[in-house]
């Protein structure tokens, strides 16, 4: 009988999923090419709307040490991937923000506009899509050296909630 609790969320009686608190939007993860891509339910609507959105946070990768490699062949591999973030920017989807933290790591985030409430296909499909556009820039990235951050005590690859 609806409205039931699902974990973090409210189902309604069309079956579509709303944060259980007002103030708590659920979260979760997956992993996706060795990354794990954390998503969260960023706000509800406005009152009268029916838009809301996901919330999207990945660490892309790292850039590789100058001690990679030996000293001459590290520095260069270094250079070409400082060469590839600083055109990432330019390449990316509007809304993406990809940002090169203080250890060398690069994190992109960004928001999806998400029917709200949504259903659960609806938020797999936006999923979904995501990772599929985020995969060419991923190959890039791997190419450039700027490999996934290793994961300790992580599910595998493609679980839920890593």
């Amino acid at each position: 009988d609806a409205p039931f609790r699902l974990g973090p969320f409210i189902v309604d009686e069309a079956g579509r999923l709303s944060p259980g608190a007002p103030d708590s939007f659920p979260s979760f993860s997956v992993c996706w090419r060795d990354r794990v891509v954390h998503l969260r339910l960023a706000h509800a609507p406005a009152p009268g709307s029916a838009q809301g959105s996901l919330g999207v946070e990945v660490v892309l990768g790292r850039v590789p040490s100058t001690a990679d490699g030996g000293a001459a062949s590290g520095a260069a591999r270094r250079e070409d991937a400082f060469a590839v973030l600083r055109r990432l920017p330019s390449v990316v989807p509007a809304g993406w923000e990809v940002a090169l933290l203080a250890d060398h790591r690069v994190r992109l985030a960004l928001e999806i506009g998400l029917e709200a409430p949504t259903r659960a296909t609806a938020l797999v499909t936006e999923v979904t899509l995501l990772l599929l556009e985020l995969a060419p820039y991923l190959d890039v990235l791997d190419e450039a050296g700027i490999a996934a951050v290793p994961r300790s005590g992580a599910a595998g690859a493609g679980m839920a909630n890593a």
